[in-house]
């Protein structure tokens, strides 16, 4: 009989690691479908291309085992060809270097899904480490109208509660956490009210869950 992860799309909100073939080789004997890879976090522009670059090689050098993920379709052909899919992510918008036209450039290469903010406020909102979130900014969105024109999902896990809270009011299109926990479980910075799970889910986005040691009980 089949196993669950044979029969099911199973795909994993965030992963951040070491890229590399044991890497992916990894990926493929845990069932994962697809998976949305970190190529970004505090590096600028030019450093966050010379990441995309890389994957594109990985891609072509181990097209038996990883393929890139540029819409739905692309994660069935990963199933139907037992490999894993990769959504290029980045967790931070500050590597498009405040300039927006270079957001249809990272789209226009395959990435698919960035984070507004890694912990601390930048120019388009706060972090969730910052004592004082000012919410969402001008700039910010603009920023998050060219991702709902682009169709590149906005994540929230790492960013401040008001300007989480702006951004799906704001946002013309669903959008997600892709990793974090309720604070219900435990009181932590990264962790997420009921309201704000609510909140989100009653926009029409998306939650997942992470096992990070340090958010859990």
């Amino acid at each position: 009989m089949p196993s669950l992860h044979d029969k099911t799309i199973i795909i994993d909100g965030l992963i951040v690691s070491n890229f590399g073939p044991e890497i992916f080789r990894a990926m493929r004997a845990g069932g994962i479908t697809a998976a949305n890879c970190t190529c970004s976090i505090w590096e600028d522009f030019p450093t966050s291309m010379r990441a995309i670059a890389q994957w594109k090689t990985w891609f072509r050098e181990h097209a038996n085992l990883i393929l890139q993920v540029y819409g739905i379709a692309d994660i069935h052909r990963a199933k139907t060809e037992g490999k894993t899919g990769v959504i290029l992510g980045w967790q931070n918008a500050v590597g498009f270097d405040d300039h927006l036209p270079f957001i249809e450039v990272a789209y226009e290469l395959g990435l698919r899904i960035v984070q507004m903010t890694y912990n601390t406020a930048t120019s388009v909102g706060g972090g969730c480490y910052e004592s004082n979130d000012g919410g969402l900014t001008d700039f910010g969105r603009d920023v998050v109208d060219e991702f709902n024109r682009l169709g590149i999902l906005v994540d929230l896990s790492h960013v401040g509660s008001k300007t989480a809270a702006d951004v799906i009011a704001y946002s013309k299109k669903p959008v997600a956490y892709t990793h974090c926990l309720p604070a219900a479980l435990k009181a932590h910075p990264r962790n997420k009210s009921d309201q704000q799970l609510r909140t989100i889910a009653d926009k029409g986005g998306f939650v997942g869950v992470t096992m990070f040691p340090p958010f859990l009980r």
